[in-house]
């Protein structure tokens, strides 16, 4: 039988769902909230969660995250106060548990103001936010334009994906005309260099071999589930500063490295990092460059 992991690449989210509807297993109840998710079930998501709390709360990051951000695409914003309050209460677990903790209440509260801007705001509130010198307004403009006529803020998305100061707002710029199949070629500042793309013909990012291959690299060499989560979330991140480029690096490279920056990042670093990378007969100077560029771009988001 093809594994969860497949059938969610292959979008086979019903046959998920059914796979996993007598399991106590965390991993499967995760891909069953996922498989909800996908088809816009977000009740049903968070039934999952009420009926197995205690058996998900051994992966508390990938926990936190799902509970919180279904309860924001629900609008029940007290309510996800209200669980954040119960997860902070919880026994000391991990410093990347810590992490995700701390940033919650401004993923709250981003998620609430987006709820009040596509509903109730018009364009010249929208062209606003874009104009907006907060990172912040700029992604609650964007949230809002995916669901409005993207031709009529063209002028704006252009300017952003040439000045903006931040790569990655100019990157979640594409990445939204790319979901919306603009067809029309636009210029776009990547890193220092002016390039012209057209959205209609680029890949979506998290999409490529490199990327799927280093993802299961990580669900299956990492031992500790907080830094597996800590890892994935770091690599989306790194591709989309990079996009439209590509990742070119080899998947093993890639998830070594975020391992080590993963282990740093939760005040646990390698001790023996020469003989740790000697056993796995990888190149140190390679890694050592590796984890440099991308510690250099996540330090820049």
């Amino acid at each position: 039988m093809d594994s969860l992991k497949s059938l969610i690449d292959q979008k086979k989210y019903d046959l998920i769902i059914k796979l996993t509807e007598s399991s106590e297993s965390a991993n499967d109840l995760f891909y069953r909230i996922s498989a909800f998710i996908y088809l816009g079930k977000y009740e049903e998501a968070l039934y999952v969660i009420q009926d197995h709390q205690k058996v998900l709360e051994t992966n508390l990051v990938s926990l936190i995250n799902a509970h919180i951000n279904l309860l924001c695409a629900l609008g029940r914003f007290d309510q996800a106060y209200t669980t954040l309050d119960y997860y902070s209460n919880l026994p000391y677990q991990s410093q990347v548990v810590e992490e995700t903790l701390r940033k919650m209440p401004e993923i709250i509260e981003l998620e609430e103001k987006k709820h009040t801007t596509v509903r109730f705001y018009d364009d010249e509130q929208i062209e606003n936010y874009l104009k907006s010198d907060k990172f912040e307004d700029v992604l609650i403009g964007l949230d809002t334009v995916k669901n409005r006529d993207v031709f009529h803020f063209l002028p704006i998305l252009q300017d952003l994906m040439l000045n903006h100061p931040k790569q990655m707002i100019r990157s979640y710029v594409l990445m939204m005309l790319v979901q919306k199949e603009l067809d029309r070629p636009m210029k776009m500042k990547s890193m220092d260099e002016v390039i012209e793309v057209n959205p209609k013909h680029i890949n979506p990012p998290f999409t490529s071999a490199v990327f799927n291959e280093t993802v299961k690299r990580i669900e299956v060499d990492y031992k500790d589930p907080s830094l597996a989560q800590s890892a994935t979330q770091l690599l989306s991140e790194y591709e989309m500063y990079i996009y439209p480029r590509s990742l070119k690096e080899a998947p093993i490279n890639l998830s070594t490295a975020l391992y080590i920056i993963a282990r740093e990042y939760a005040n646990s670093p390698i001790e023996d990092l020469s003989s740790y990378l000697d056993a796995l007969e990888l190149d140190e100077n390679k890694i050592n460059e590796l984890v440099k560029r991308i510690k250099d771009i996540l330090n820049n988001i």
